[in-house]
């Protein structure tokens, strides 16, 4: 990734539709906070905001909402309207898009199940799993490193997590596909696939919920059931909705996010030997995860809504304009981190990075995210001395909100 620097000529103009396909869009993004950091692009009808300081105070202003605008049942056909309004009502109760109190009550029931200690005790279970899935890996030649490792290990995380059987993986994955569509395809919103999806994973979930509560056992999902605060907890239909949430977003941000921190280690030979040789501190290997998410985080751009009228830095918003808050290139901007284009798995500031989001809605599957990168990265690096990438022309995923990798080829014993 390259700095951009003043450029002179006419005002610039930015059709975010078109991003996604960039092999590097930072310096587009870097150009916008130079020129024009509160930027209105026509063609997708949205502000697009790019300097770190605005980015996060975006996620803490209240001007701006998350819950997303759906349309009517009554705008499709009789025999959609049943699966869309499941869909609709699935969105409704996910706590990344929903608003205060209800947001609040769901973030206090939730905490209660992921804790930190909960998270980190899942640590010998998910390096049973790297090793199983490294121990399936080939000894030399070319694989597959998202359709082998990155997708299959937080897949089987998070179904552990939630207690689902390792026979439903496959299911996820399709589920999840479906799902990412509709949440950041670009251009028109994109509503069947994720809403049929929605209505099977709700299917399934009501009748895994039922029997869990019937035998109840040890995993996080029955603390999420038992979960309590006062007389509050949640709803089978929130329950079901925010499970629907973590096994999207659980498998899907740190499958990217797995397969670009291994791109992007294997692109600076100087910082992978580094970290080769200090895969036993701790610290150094928790620095090179943050350095990844900060350099190359796979949550891209989060997207809000005006909930009012307002100005910023001397531009007029519009109630129901869409802001695009852009976490990666905020995570590239000078202001905050020197040299931002360096990638530096010793940079002592990379932990101020947003590729998490940043305030109330802060992503609560982050701690889970860098418990597998701590654990998956060394495993991966003592089993393959020698890793490299068989080609580096690398096809994106055409999303708007996660950037990721649909395969990544990599030589082993090169």
């Amino acid at each position: 990734m390259s700095t951009a620097g003043n450029t002179a000529g006419p005002p610039i103009q930015v059709n975010p539709n078109l991003i996604p396909d960039m092999a590097d869009p930072i310096p587009l993004l870097q150009r916008l906070q130079e020129e024009d950091h509160i930027h209105w692009s026509g063609d997708a009808g949205a502000w697009m905001i790019t300097r770190y300081d605005d980015v996060r105070a975006g996620f803490h202003d209240r001007r701006l909402a998350v819950s997303r605008p759906m349309p009517a049942p009554e705008r499709f056909e009789e025999e959609f309207r049943e699966i869309y309004r499941a869909y609709r009502n699935s969105l409704q109760t996910w706590m990344v898009i929903s608003e205060p109190p209800d947001h609040t009550r769901l973030r206090t029931l939730a905490n209660r199940g992921l804790t930190p200690t909960a998270i980190e005790a899942m640590r010998p279970q998910i390096s049973e799993i790297v090793d199983g899935l490294l121990a399936d890996m080939p000894a030399s030649g070319d694989c597959d490193f998202v359709k082998s490792f990155a997708y299959p290990l937080p897949a089987a995380v998070i179904a552990l997590l939630i207690g689902v059987p390792t026979t439903i993986l496959h299911d996820l994955h399709r589920w999840s596909d479906e799902i990412a569509k509709g949440l950041g395809a670009p251009g028109e919103d994109i509503i069947r696939p994720p809403a049929y999806a929605t209505y099977e994973m709700t299917a399934y979930l009501m009748d895994f919920i039922a029997a869990r509560r019937a035998n109840p056992q040890d995993a996080i999902i029955d603390l999420l059931i038992a979960a309590r605060d006062g007389d509050d907890r949640m709803s089978t239909d929130e329950l079901i909705g925010n499970l629907i949430l973590f096994l999207f977003a659980g498998h899907e941000t740190t499958m990217n996010l797995l397969s670009s921190g291994v791109r992007t280690l294997l692109r600076h030979p100087e910082q992978m030997q580094d970290l080769r040789d200090n895969l036993d501190d701790r610290s150094v290997v928790a620095g090179a995860v943050e350095e990844i998410l900060r350099y190359d985080g796979a949550l891209f751009m989060l997207m809000r809504y005006a909930a009012q009228d307002f100005e910023w830095h001397g531009r007029s918003i519009s109630k129901g304009d869409k802001i695009f808050l852009y976490c990666l290139a905020a995570n590239h901007d000078w202001r905050k981190f020197e040299q931002p284009d360096r990638f530096d798995i010793r940079r002592p500031d990379s932990k101020q990075h947003i590729a998490f989001g940043y305030g109330p809605h802060f992503c609560l599957g982050g701690p889970l995210a860098r418990l597998e990168m701590e654990v998956a990265l060394p495993a991966l690096l003592r089993r393959f001395p020698k890793l490299s990438l068989a080609h580096d022309d690398v096809k994106w995923r055409n999303n708007m909100s996660l950037r990721g990798q649909p395969a990544m080829q990599l030589r082993i014993g090169a």
